[in-house]
């Protein structure tokens, strides 16, 4: 009973990122819900991505704009199928945004 209520709470418990932004979680799981359906299937890679044994995987890098062509089958939940120019392929969904990512700013000494 005490883990269940302990999970519960945290999925409802605004965290604090490294940025010092607070996040829901409940809000991360719906942005992650509408990825891939939101903009018209359009997703940002968020990092780096090469795969050096599948060629079934799309290679990408960190901003680079995608199309979601179809969403987790039977088979694989983690992996979508999209298009980037005219190639095709899986990418892991665990490295998109709907946005692409804002990095801080650095401070400068002078």
């Amino acid at each position: 009973p005490c883990s269940h209520i302990h999970a519960q709470h945290a999925a409802i418990t605004p965290t604090k990122n490294n940025d010092g932004a607070f996040l829901s979680s409940q809000f991360l799981y719906g942005v992650q819900e509408k990825m891939g359906i939101m903009n018209r299937g359009v997703v940002y890679a968020l990092w780096d991505y090469t795969s050096e044994e599948d060629d079934d995987e799309l290679q990408f890098r960190e901003g680079d704009c995608m199309t979601v062509v179809r969403r987790e089958d039977e088979d694989e939940i983690e992996w979508w199928w999209a298009r980037m120019g005219d190639k095709e392929g899986y990418i892991p969904r665990n490295l998109l945004g709907l946005y692409p990512r804002i990095k801080p700013r650095q401070r400068s000494l002078a």
